[in-house]
C-alpha cells in the first residue's frame, strides 16, 4: 500500500506512531473495563421478563408440522398414497371383473358341452333306431 508517496512494507504498522497507539490502547482498556450495573437494574429486567406473556412451549411434532416444507412433504405423501391406493383398487376391480368373465365363459362352455352331448345322444339314438328298422 502506498501512503503519502511512501510504500508501506510492514503489515503490522498502522501508521499511528507509538505514542498515539499507546494512548488509544489505554483509552480502549478504560472503556472496556467491567462496571457495576446501576442500582435496581436486575429488578427492572426481571420485572420486564415477568411482564412478557408466558406460553407453554409447543411440542416438537407440532413445531415440525407447521413448517411449510414439512407440510408440502405431507401433502405430497398423501396425494401419492391416494393415487397408489386408487391404482391398486382399479387393478383389483379389473381382476374381479376378469374372474367374473372367466366364470361366465366356463358356464357357457359347460352349457354348450351339455347341449352338444344331448345332440350327439339324439343323433346316436336316431341312428340306432334307423338301423333297427332296416
Amino acid at each position: 500500500m502506498v501512503e503519502f508517496g511512501r510504500e508501506r512494507n510492514d503489515p503490522d504498522d498502522d501508521g499511528l506512531g507509538p505514542e498515539l497507539e499507546a494512548m488509544f490502547e489505554q483509552e480502549l482498556r478504560a472503556h472496556l473495563q467491567a462496571r457495576p450495573a446501576p442500582d435496581g437494574f436486575a429488578d427492572r429486567v426481571l420485572a420486564q421478563v415477568d411482564a412478557l406473556p408466558h406460553r407453554k412451549p409447543t411440542p416438537w411434532p407440532l413445531r415440525t408440522i407447521r413448517k411449510p416444507i414439512v407440510q408440502g412433504v405431507i401433502a405430497a405423501t398423501l396425494l401419492l398414497s391416494v393415487g397408489v391406493g386408487g391404482y391398486f383398487e382399479h387393478q383389483r376391480e379389473r381382476q374381479i371383473a376378469g374372474e367374473h368373465a372367466r366364470q361366465q365363459v366356463l358356464l357357457a362352455l359347460r352349457i354348450t358341452s351339455s347341449t352338444l352331448q344331448d345332440v350327439r345322444n339324439k343323433v346316436d339314438s336316431d341312428n340306432t333306431n334307423h338301423e333297427n328298422s332296416n
